[in-house]
C-alpha cells in the first residue's frame, strides 16, 4: 500500500509540473488499447506463480465533467507454470508423481470511475476504482490426465495512471497504468485449493481522446 501511495504521489507531482493547457479539459471520451503485464498474488500465485506477459486490455471512459469520468474496462490474461516432479492427488484414492503443467485464463470485466487530478495539464494523471466480475478458467495437466475448473467472482480493482500526448495539440498518445485486482473466485483440484484471485498489473498502450 505504501508503494502505491508513493507511486501516486510521483505521478501527480510529475503531471503538475508539466505545461498546462495542452488541449484543455474539454475531453468527452477516451479510448485506449493496452498491452498488459500481470503478476499473480495470493491464491493465484499459489497455482501459477510465473509473471504473465500475455495480456491485452481495452478501456473506454466518458467524461461527466472535466475531472470525473465513467467507463468500462475489459482484459484478457493467460498465465502458465511448469511444476517439476511432484505428487498430485486428484482424489482420496489416486496419487500421480509427475510433472505438472498449470494454466490460468482470466477475463476481468469492470465498470470504472476515474478521477483526473490535472484535467488542464499537458500530462493528465488519474486514479480509478473498478467494480465488476472476473471469469477464471484453470487447467492442470499431469501425464495423460487433464482437469478444468471455471469460476466467476466479484472483482474490485483500484488503479492509477496517466495520459501522455505525443504532441501539445494532439489528441492521442501513451496510456500508462498500474493497478491491483482482487476477486472472490474459488477453485479446487484435488488437494489444491485456490481461494481467491489477486494480481498486480501494468498497462502500456495507446489512447485516443474525443472532444
Amino acid at each position: 500500500m505504501k508503494k502505491i501511495i508513493l507511486i501516486t504521489a510521483i505521478i501527480v507531482g510529475f503531471a503538475s509540473t508539466s505545461s498546462a493547457q495542452s488541449y484543455g479539459s474539454d475531453m468527452k471520451q477516451v479510448y485506449s488499447i493496452n498491452y498488459q503485464m500481470n503478476i499473480p498474488l495470493g491464491g493465484a500465485n499459489d497455482f501459477t506463480s510465473t509473471m504473465s506477459f500475455e495480456g491485452i486490455n481495452i478501456n473506454w471512459a466518458y467524461f461527466v465533467n472535466p475531472s470525473l469520468a465513467v467507463g468500462v474496462d475489459l482484459t484478457y490474461n493467460r498465465l502458465h507454470k511448469k511444476v517439476g516432479q511432484k505428487v498430485y492427488r486428484p482424489n482420496d484414492y489416486t496419487a500421480i508423481n509427475a510433472v505438472q503443467y498449470r494454466y490460468t485464463q482470466v477475463f476481468p470485466l469492470k465498470a470504472q470511475l476515474k478521477y483526473f487530478f490535472t484535467p488542464n495539464n499537458y500530462v493528465k494523471a488519474y486514479a480509478s476504482v473498478g467494480i465488476g466480475a472476473l471469469s477464471s478458467g484453470k487447467h492442470i495437466i499431469v501425464q495423460d490426465m487433464e482437469d478444468w475448473h471455471n469460476s466467476w467472482g466479484f472483482l474490485v480493482s483500484p488503479e492509477i495512471g496517466m495520459l501522455i500526448p505525443f504532441g501539445r495539440d494532439l489528441n492521442y498518445g501513451v496510456n500508462l497504468t498500474l493497478g491491483y485486482n482482487y476477486a472472490t473466485n474459488k477453485s479446487t483440484f484435488g488437494t489444491i485449493k485456490v481461494n481467491n484471485y489477486q494480481s498486480l498489473y501494468m498497462n502500456v498502450g495507446l489512447y485516443l481522446a474525443i472532444f
